[in-house]
Order: C-alpha cells, then sequence, then structure tokens
C-alpha cells in the first residue's frame, strides 16, 4: 500500500491511545488530527479551522436534532404505548405473538425516530416489561429487542443515512427511500427466526382481538401512525427535502403529545430541548473533528493507496462488498456510527466508484454493518443501553443478544449481495442511483 509519512503514524498512535485511555472520540480525533497538522508542516492551520467549522456549515445536518428531538418527544409523551398497544391487538394472537410485536412496533417507531438507541431506550423498555410479564425467556426478550431495533436507522428516517448523505455527497431523500426494502428484508429474517423459537418454546398465545378492539386500538393510535406517512409521503412527492421533514417531524410530535394526547405537559418542552442538545452535541464534535481526517486522507493519498491494495487482489464488485462488509463489521465493534462514517466513507468512494457499486446501496451496506455493530461487543451500545435500562449484568446481556447475531449477518448478506432490495423503490420513484 505505499509508505505512509511519519505524521500519519503518530496520527494512528495518538488515536489509539487516546481510545485507550478511555478519552471521548472526539477528542481522540481532535488531538490525533492537529498532531498530524504540526507534524505535517505543509498544512495551513487556518484552512484546518475553516474546514472543522464548514463540515458543520451544512443545511443537511441540520436534521440529525431535530429527528433526535422528535425521537425524545415520542419517548417522553407516551407514544411508543400507543404503537405497542396496537400492534400488540393485531399481532398478539401468533404464537409468539409479543416478539412478533416487539419486531413490528420497531419498524413503525423506525418511521418515527430514525435511531436505533431511540428504539431500546423508549420503545425496548414497554417491549421488555410486556414480555417478562408473560413469561418470555430474557434470551428471547434482549435478542429481539436488540436485533429489531438495528430497523431504526435502516427504515426511513434515519440519523445515519444522513451522516452518509453529507460525507459521501449523496441524496438523503434517496437513501430513505433505498432504506425501505432492507427494513422489510431486516424485518421478514426475524419473523423467520421468532416462528422457529415460539414454535420449540410454546410460548403464551392471546386471544385474537375482535374488529372492534383492533379498530379501538388504532384510533387509539392513529396520530401517532400517521407521523411515518406524513414523512415519507413529503419526502417522495417532493413536497419537502429531508431536513424538511426533520423540522416537520419534530412539530408534528410536539402538537401530538402536549396537545392532542396531553401525555406531556408543555412545562416539560425545555427538558425535551436539553436532551436533545446533550445528544447532538457530541455528534457534531465528532463530525467537526473527524473532518480532519480528510486532511489526513488528502496528504497520504489512502483512499489511492487503499484502491490499489485491493484492485491488486480482485476487482470483483461482490469480493470488494465483502471486503467493505468485514470492515465494517469490525470498526462497529470499536466505534460508534459516525466517526466511521465519517473516516471511512472517503477510503471506501474511489473503490466502489472503480468497480460499478452503488453508493446508494453502499449507503444502506454500511448503516446495517454499523448498526449490527450496536449489537456487539465491547462497544455494543444497544448492550450497555439495555444493560442500564434493566440492571442486568452486561455480560449476560451480551450472552442473551449474541445468538440474534446470526439472522443478522443473514439479513446483511442477502441485502449486500441483492442490491435491488435497496435500489427497487429508489428507481421506480425516478431518484437517480
Amino acid at each position: 500500500m505505499g509508505a505512509f509519512s511519519a505524521a500519519f503514524w503518530i496520527y494512528l498512535i495518538i488515536f489509539v491511545a487516546f481510545l485507550a485511555l478511555g478519552a471521548p472520540i472526539y477528542m481522540s480525533l481532535l488531538c490525533a488530527g492537529m498532531a498530524y497538522v504540526f507534524v505535517h508542516g505543509r498544512i495551513d492551520e487556518m484552512a484546518v479551522m475553516q474546514k472543522m467549522y464548514g463540515s458543520l456549515d451544512s443545511f443537511v445536518l441540520l436534521a440529525i436534532p431535530m429527528f433526535m428531538a422528535s425521537g425524545i418527544v415520542m419517548n417522553v409523551g407516551g407514544i411508543t404505548d400507543r404503537i405497542f398497544g396496537f400492534c400488540r391487538k393485531l399481532l398478539g394472537h401468533f404464537p409468539g405473538g409479543l416478539a412478533y410485536v416487539n419486531v413490528f412496533a420497531s419498524f413503525i417507531f423506525s418511521g418515527m425516530s430514525g435511531s436505533a438507541l431511540a428504539d431500546v431506550g423508549g420503545l425496548g423498555n414497554v417491549e421488555i416489561k410486556a414480555m417478562r410479564d408473560e413469561g418470555y425467556d430474557d434470551d428471547t426478550i434482549f435478542g429481539i429487542t436488540a436485533a429489531s431495533a438495528t430497523m431504526g436507522p435502516i427504515v426511513p428516517p434515519s440519523i445515519p443515512f444522513v451522516i452518509y448523505g453529507s460525507a459521501a455527497s449523496v441524496s438523503v431523500g434517496t437513501l430513505f427511500l433505498a432504506g425501505i426494502g432492507p427494513g422489510i428484508t431486516i424485518g421478514i429474517i426475524l419473523c423467520i427466526a421468532i416462528y422457529f423459537i415460539a414454535k420449540k418454546k410454546g410460548y403464551k398465545v392471546h386471544k385474537r382481538a375482535t374488529l372492534a378492539e383492533l379498530g379501538a386500538s388504532f384510533k387509539h393510535a392513529f396520530l401517532a401512525l400517521l407521523m411515518p406517512v406524513i414523512i415519507m409521503g413529503g419526502i417522495m412527492s417532493g413536497f419537502f427535502t429531508p431536513t424538511e421533514a426533520s423540522c416537520i417531524a419534530v412539530t408534528y410530535a410536539t402538537i401530538v403529545v402536549v396537545f392532542a394526547y396531553r401525555d406531556m405537559p408543555l412545562r416539560d418542552l425545555p427538558k425535551a430541548v436539553g436532551q436533545t442538545v446533550d445528544g447532538i452535541v457530541p455528534a457534531l464534535a465528532i463530525v467537526s473533528s473527524a473532518s480532519l481526517f480528510g486532511w489526513v486522507l488528502q496528504f497520504e493519498h489512502i483512499g489511492q493507496k487503499m484502491l490499489g491494495a485491493i484492485l491488486g487482489i480482485t476487482d470483483n464488485k461482490w469480493v470488494v462488498l465483502l471486503i467493505i462488509d468485514i470492515l465494517l463489521l469490525f470498526m462497529g465493534m470499536i466505534l460508534d456510527s459516525t466517526p466511521t462514517i465519517m473516516m471511512m466513507i472517503p477510503i471506501f468512494q474511489p473503490l466502489v466508484q472503480q468497480v460499478g457499486i452503488s453508493e446508494i446501496h453502499l449507503g444502506v451496506v454500511c448503516v446495517l454493518n454499523l448498526m449490527i455493530g450496536l449489537m456487539t461487543p465491547p462497544y455494543g451500545q444497544s448492550l450497555f443501553m439495555l444493560s442500564g435500562t434493566t440492571r442486568v449484568e452486561f455480560n449476560k446481556v451480551v450472552k442473551y443478544v449474541v445468538p440474534w447475531l446470526i439472522p443478522m449477518f443473514i439479513a446483511l448478506i442477502v441485502i449486500t449481495f441483492c442490491p435491488a432490495i435497496s435500489l427497487t423503490i429508489p428507481r421506480l420513484l425516478g431518484f437517480a442511483v
């Protein structure tokens, strides 16, 4: 791959050392990047500052705090309970019904929040309590809750898709549409796994809800269920952009929970704003500090070196996709999705362009790999959140969740090697892919 400069090795050593010491990721990226700039000696420090600022001066990135806020408002305002209640009436009569409910409710909630952790932290608590009350085993409860939450950033809207769209300079709206097919695919594969587990363990079956009960439950959750329709309907029709959709999402969620359902008093809105700020500041700090990695790529020609190294082995796009899967799965085990996207996508872009892989398909594959990373130790954030909210030991949570990586890997293989799953809907609607 060619020799790297001394500045690059210093960058790498400082970055790894800071991570090993437990420093925040943004601080690790920032200190390593600044060390590279000073050691390199031929980079204008003012240009670096302008680049860091410019990385945040993006209309697309405005969508992140808005979608984050809408997820927080919905969790605080009880929308998750209404969604879960409707799904329970709809699917509770099947063997292992609450596990199916877990998947279906996560799919619906994914169409509102755009975040896997919002699903685990909000809807997950409702799902875990209900499944425990009905005697489900912890391995099923924790496994399906963590696995179904991976749909959050796949089913539109999606915060990681916004990050990817900004990093790769591709249409966020097209990425949103490309996530619909993979989200459905993941749901189907998880339901197949549930079928065999429920058949083996003989979980409790509820009495089938009457049409009147189902109608009442639908009416109870109607305004909540309408939200993903408004968001995606507006984007698909061209009525508003994904960033504008995020503003509509948080406005709609606030109106529904404060004035329509009255599940959240108006005085709690500042608390929701505070939680949004707490969540968005680290994310934007990572985006800004990771932009320094662009200088490393530029001066070390890392993208071209990786391109030459991999093409020296193979120019088969399917093998290239497999290599990308392996790299991203490893990165997802040790890093958060935002810095991984910001660092790796500029490296992958020349490669996928050379071998004819759609950058939209790459976006779906990238995000799915990193969401599987949320389920894998040592950095799996979903595992830590499940452990923290349920007070179950982290090691036990890992033990429960790891077997559910099997259906997720199957879904990853299917989605990776069947690009039509991601690209058909955007193509049918006339979006360039």
